[in-house]
């Protein structure tokens, strides 16, 4: 596989001139960051048609993304998992931002260190989210044997590693 050279993400912003002014805009109203956050996501699921759900995703399969595999991820998955590794830092601004990036890059999470945390490699049965709005999503990691739905997930997904 050839090696893609990411831009880091505020190079990714700096050379989108329309998502630079988005975002200064957003920054420099009187909304709060939840308010930024909000159309944000809209402008940003708009302009570079990111999935927003799951429901989203019409194809799941494993893509050569250059360097790297990349399996196709929402919105919604991205800042829960954000959430799970990052828990500390839960701006909506940044949550938002960062999804759109690595979507738009088609970069992964490494869940693995914090998913170990909670349970064993081979105890791992898929990932678990729930929530009803895009910032409560929750990533819940589902181990073998229990059930996605009574721990209140609206969407699972078997856990393929590459």
């Amino acid at each position: 596989m050839q090696r893609k050279p990411w831009p880091s993400l505020e190079e990714w912003v700096e050379s989108e001139q329309s998502l630079q002014q988005k975002i200064t805009e957003l920054y420099e109203s009187d909304l709060s960051p939840e308010e930024q956050a909000r159309e944000a996501l809209s402008y940003l699921v708009d302009r570079y048609q990111l999935p927003l759900t799951p429901l989203d995703i019409e194809d799941r399969e494993w893509e050569d993304a250059g360097d790297s595999w990349y399996q196709p991820v929402s919105m919604f998955e991205l800042i829960a998992q954000l959430k799970f590794v990052e828990p500390k830092n839960n701006d909506p601004r940044y949550l938002v931002l960062q999804s759109a990036y690595l979507i738009k890059h088609k970069l992964i999470i490494d869940l693995s260190q914090e998913l170990g945390n909670f349970l064993d490699g081979d105890d791992l049965q898929g990932l678990g989210y729930r929530g009803q709005d895009i910032f409560e999503a929750e990533l819940i990691p589902i181990k073998t044997g229990e059930s996605w739905t009574d721990k209140g997930c609206t969407y699972f997904i078997k856990e393929q590693l590459r």
